[in-house]
């Protein structure tokens, strides 16, 4: 087993869960603290095609006072961070049953699509799966969609 996977591992089995901070109808928002600094789970929904079926963009920052960074920090912790952001994802589909989950990796943060493409492959929610992910020369989108 290569040190990588072991760091996806330590995601999976730690449990680092948030605050609900929102939780309306198209919002949904927790925030943890982690180490020195704070992280934001954002998800926002919006209808997609004809049969208006709801789709949650997510993304997750770091706030720092006067300061809130979307990519790469180098501020350590990540696997808690990642177990954060699934516990949230978790807790998203528990409330709202979205028909698909989707969220963004830009290449100008220096990609981590590696590590998001073993994250979704390891989220198990059921009912969910992970879809095919698209990428463009910005960014790779990850999607989860509901089972039919």
């Amino acid at each position: 087993m290569r040190l990588y996977d072991i760091k996806v591992d330590e995601a999976f089995d730690s449990e680092v869960k948030g605050d609900i901070v929102r939780a309306t109808n198209n919002l949904f928002t927790t925030s943890a603290s982690i180490g020195n600094r704070k992280i934001v789970f954002n998800a926002s929904s919006y209808e997609r095609g004809t049969e208006g079926e709801a789709v949650w963009e997510i993304e997750f920052v770091e706030k720092k006072p006067g300061n809130t960074t979307y990519g790469k920090t180098g501020s350590g912790n990540e696997m808690q961070v990642f177990s954060f952001v699934i516990n949230s994802v978790k807790e998203l589909v528990a409330r709202y049953n979205p028909a698909e989950i989707e969220f963004i990796s830009s290449k100008d943060d220096g990609n981590r699509s590696a590590l998001y493409t073993k994250l979704i492959n390891r989220i198990k929610i059921p009912g969910y799966r992970p879809a095919n992910i698209a990428s463009d020369v910005y960014s790779d989108v990850f999607r989860i969609v509901r089972d039919k």
